[in-house]
């Protein structure tokens, strides 16, 4: 196959938006279509090797297959190995179990099947994890599989019928994308195979495309290269995390992509651009750029207290384009070449590379995380509810009175009300009453805010909030209500990527109004509807105890108190300092305020975490050995329970002295 200059550079051209879309760079919204563009490119070079190969009459499957690991293994294993080792010192042990299940999927060329089950690829999580991007991977290996078996099948028909077939093929899974999308099957489609196939098979074409008068056409190839060029960098620019993809959106790039394989001929401006000599040489070095940007971005993340700063990101990619180089010259280049390393050398070697890190990871994932490698463990009280996933209702689900969890007492009296902050206080709360075998009623609904006077973009959320407030007033045998939501997070977004800066996001974004509110209006508006709320269970005869903001972390507890390295004693953060007072107060400030202008009484009662949790100026992620959160803004059962001390349920009083003073 002639070699051709400009599709190196048409992968220097795909990676670099990755790169920067991995780094949260501006202007690179919609880089992730670089993988796309890949996927093209893929699809073209696969099938030239093999249909050259075909019309030789020398086509192997071992011989393609001895390609595709030369190609794919001795980058890969380095890059996997020192990933390994990195995770090893630096992940708490529950992340480090996560880490090795996706090793065993890397392994089993199952990446993108995997992550499909654990992941959302645009969640905050997500960048933590540091073989993500090993998705593609599996989608192209998955696609080398059954690829070459379906040309071998449809060749001998005649041309006709293989292009009908991968035609066909192209249609029904873009059509199946779209099934999936409208399922709402986000995961599903973005990560396995069956929605990807399409963009792959139209690289293939391109590549069985004959040479015709329209190839030949210089104006017709300027018109149409510069076409996929300006379709590539409008996608890169436009496209965002909103954008439903894979869809009829990825035609953009990915026809662009197709343009440029099939119209970039010398001499046209595409070509010229292409061709120059840094976009060919990161073209070279482009595998090896993909492969080592996600972990060195990954670990940055997963070491830094809120989204590192843009600095930290330069060192990176200047570090990540080092490695890349290394690898290419020192690694890739030499298993190349056949002189050197034979086939059965790499057989071997790739079948040695993926059992032993098949062992490695089963070993992380048996030994939960390798959790020996500190002396100080918390991960007993790292805990949720046992009960949330039973009992919290996620996005959708009406309110059905008769469904909703009671436990542990036959009667029911209490009734804890709110988001995903509530459900642990719940079972707290639960356990400190069945000794007198009363029981508790469970409504909760995740990410839902006091949502009465406002439609919110979390569906089934307001009428949800209206129909349990409704139930609640009516039931005569609800004596005692605890009402609690996560408050900052509507009002002003989630705090970890701004740390130790409070968010300031617009809340009106996510209310469903006519028109537009300003900042300080749906503020009030979700005042006004937390406020009525609480009046109307007052005004029904219950005792309501109403939660203020829990204090948040500004990283998962598991990192917090982990060491800053595996077998130090030092952890990351003090544990017992984990935030200070006036980051509590600055981030709270708004429905501090608010709550505190309430009546309280002996029918209406303020519980204050703040007063419960933090001393001296600072709050803590761990007090008497416990750690109060299981997450970064979720109590754990052990940190409800303590905040549930004050509660006398034998005598029906309130927090001593806990509805006056500070926040």
């Amino acid at each position: 196959m002639r070699y051709r200059a400009e599709i190196d550079g048409l992968r220097a051209i795909a990676v670099i938006p990755v790169i920067l879309f991995h780094a949260g760079a501006p202007g690179f919204a919609g880089g992730y279509v670089g993988v796309d563009i890949f996927f093209v490119i893929s699809g073209y070079l696969i099938t030239s090797i093999i249909m050259k190969d075909m019309e030789r009459q020398s086509f192997s499957l071992v011989d393609f297959y001895e390609r595709r690991a030369r190609r794919i293994m001795p980058a890969l294993a380095v890059v996997v190995a020192c990933t390994t080792l990195a995770a090893y010192l630096f992940m708490p042990p529950n992340y480090l179990t996560q880490y090795a299940q996706s090793v065993v999927a890397v392994m089993l060329f199952a990446a993108n099947i995997y992550f499909y089950l654990t992941t959302n690829y645009f969640a905050t999580e997500a960048d933590e994890k540091p073989l993500l991007h090993t998705w593609s991977l599996g989608v192209e290996e998955q696609f080398y599989v059954f690829f070459p078996l379906l040309l071998m099948a449809l060749m001998p028909l005649g041309r006709r019928v293989l292009y009908a077939g991968l035609i066909a093929l192209a249609i029904t899974s873009l059509a199946f994308a779209h099934f999936l999308l409208a399922r709402g099957e986000l995961a599903a489609n973005f990560f396995l195979i069956f929605s990807r196939t399409w963009e792959l098979v139209l690289g293939a074409l391109v590549a069985l495309a004959p040479t015709t008068a329209l190839t030949r056409n210089a104006k017709l190839n300027q018109l149409l290269s510069a076409a996929g060029l300006l379709a590539i960098f409008y996608a890169i620019a436009v496209f965002d995390v909103d954008t439903p993809f894979p869809s009829v959106y990825a035609l953009v790039p990915v026809v662009g992509a197709c343009l440029l394989a099939m119209f970039a001929r010398p001499g046209t401006w595409a070509w010229q651009l292409l061709s120059q000599r840094v976009l060919v040489g990161i073209g070279l070095i482009s595998y090896s750029l993909y492969l080592w940007h996600q972990p060195l971005f990954s670990f940055l993340r997963f070491k830094w207290i809120g989204e590192p700063p843009a600095v930290l990101f330069v060192g990176a990619i200047a570090l990540t384009f080092l490695l890349a180089y290394l690898s290419w010259k020192y690694v890739e280049q030499p298993f190349r070449n056949r002189s050197r390393y034979s086939r059965q050398a790499i057989f071997i070697g790739s079948a040695a590379f993926l059992s032993t890190f098949i062992v490695i990871g089963l070993a992380g994932h048996i030994s939960k995380g390798f959790n020996t490698r500190t002396d100080v463990d918390y991960s007993a009280s790292i805990r949720p509810s046992p009960k949330r996933n039973q009992c919290h209702q996620s996005f959708g689900g009406s309110f059905d009175p008769d469904k909703a969890c009671r436990y542990f007492g036959d009667q029911v009296t209490w009734a804890v009300f709110g988001d995903s902050h509530m459900v642990e206080p719940a079972y707290a709360l639960a356990d400190k009453l069945k000794s007198r075998n009363e029981g508790v009623l469970h409504l909760s609904y995740s990410a839902c805010p006091p949502a009465l006077l406002f439609e919110v973009d979390v569906k089934g959320c307001h009428q949800w909030i209206a129909d349990a407030l409704s139930y609640l007033e009516k039931n005569q045998e609800i004596h005692n209500i605890l009402l609690g939501f996560r408050y900052s997070l509507f009002l002003y977004g989630d705090q970890l990527d701004t740390f130790p800066a409070p968010p300031q996001e617009n809340p009106s974004e996510h209310i469903l109004t006519a028109q537009t509110l300003n900042a300080e209006t749906a503020r009030e508006l979700y005042w006004q509807s937390l406020n009525t709320m609480i009046t109307r269970l007052t005004e029904a005869g219950k005792k309501v105890y109403v939660v203020y903001p829990i204090p948040e972390l500004p990283l998962h507890v598991e990192k917090a108190v982990f060491p800053k390295v595996a077998f130090a004693t030092e952890t990351f953060l003090p544990v017992e300092r984990a935030t200070t007072a006036d980051y509590y107060r600055e981030r709270h400030q708004f429905i501090l305020q608010k709550l505190d202008s309430l009546p309280y009484s002996e029918q209406l009662v303020a519980i204050k975490p703040f007063q419960i949790f933090c001393m001296d100026g600072y709050c803590p992620a761990v007090r008497n050995g416990q750690a109060l959160y299981f997450d970064d803004d979720h109590l754990s059962i052990a940190g409800a329970a303590m905040m549930l001390e004050g509660i006398d349920v034998e005598n029906g009083r309130n927090f001593t002295g806990l509805n006056q003073g500070e926040p």
